[in-house]
């Protein structure tokens, strides 16, 4: 792994609101073998807030940060390093000379999530590696207990346990509240550019069909969500950038996503935005999972994103 000059790097978090709690009784909570103490459950509490991480590489090849957005049931970590060790994401944006913020949206990761009974409805699910490993595309379902992979398959399945690990909870209620959250980051960064991974892929796309005055470009792997709002602003030659890759004609529930998100590239450019598709497959870069931050050869796809962001952030400032 190469070395990497930072100028800056911090943290702050975003949106949320505030909760008061009263007239619940204190009770004892042990918070070790030598401490107990009287806890009162009442007071003032901040909930639905995101977490963002950001870095800022010595020298500059884009003058937008980069907002990347973790998908369903993960968190910021998936941009970090490989399942297997290897550099991630970020280490490639940031050598390529890209500043990137990245989030742990409401209720994932270094965001914490809402123990106060009654603010979130329903229960939080959490995705089995049996679920993982046929939505992520790696193989068949029956290929599961053998590890055995698609032919050519490049996400290390050899280290899908390190994948498992990395999967969190999360509350199916909170989508409207990731929204507004990753509105609130935006609005404090002001004109960037947002990648995200599937459902924050679909969170990319509707964050700069929404703003397009401060969403410069976007980038969606394999995007899904709720696209109705495109066509809301006019998009003015908006670039948008959706990256597929292989093995959707084996899962009828991504042939599926794959349509939807097809239409919605459609309504894109009805809106008056270029959007672009690059399947890796065709682009000599084969056999990608869903996961295709992670997949072994994961630093090309990095770097044709960010050749395609420098051609068009820089036709659009000329």
């Amino acid at each position: 792994m190469s070395a990497l000059c930072l100028a800056q790097l911090g943290s702050y978090t975003v949106g949320g609101r505030t909760v008061r709690i009263e007239g619940q009784a204190a009770h004892k909570v042990a918070l070790s073998a030598g401490l107990e103490i009287d806890y009162d459950p009442n007071g003032r509490f901040w909930i639905e807030q995101a977490y963002v991480q950001y870095f800022v590489p010595q020298t500059r090849r884009l003058e937008l940060p980069l907002v990347l957005i973790h998908g369903g049931g993960l968190t910021g970590s998936v941009w970090e390093t490989t399942p297997d060790g290897r550099p991630g994401w970020l280490h490639d944006f940031l050598a390529a000379g890209v500043a990137v913020h990245i989030v742990d949206n409401v209720e994932r990761g270094r965001a914490g999530f809402c123990a106060l009974p009654g603010e979130w409805d329903g229960a939080p699910i959490v995705r089995s590696e049996e679920e993982s490993w046929s939505l992520y595309r790696f193989g068949d379902a029956a290929g599961y207990a053998r590890r055995e992979p698609y032919p050519g398959q490049r996400f290390p399945v050899a280290h899908l346990d390190e994948l498992t690990r990395r999967t969190v909870p999360r509350w199916p209620a909170t989508v409207s509240a990731q929204r507004r959250a990753l509105v609130a980051l935006i609005e404090r960064l002001g004109a960037c550019i947002v990648l995200g991974h599937s459902q924050g892929g679909g969170f990319a796309i509707e964050l700069a069909a929404a703003r397009p005055d401060l969403v410069r470009a976007a980038v969606a792997l394999e995007p899904h969500g709720n696209f109705s709002s495109i066509g809301a602003v006019p998009l003015d030659r908006l670039p948008l950038l959706a990256v597929f890759g292989d093995y959707v004609e084996q899962s009828a529930a991504w042939r599926d996503l794959d349509a939807k998100a097809q239409r919605s590239l459609e309504a894109w450019r009805s809106a008056g935005g270029d959007a672009q598709v690059l399947r890796l497959g065709q682009h000599g870069l084969p056999g990608h999972s869903h996961m295709m931050m992670m997949d072994e050869g994961s630093g090309r796809i990095a770097t044709l994103i960010v050749e395609w962001l420098a051609d068009v952030t820089d036709a659009r400032s000329a």
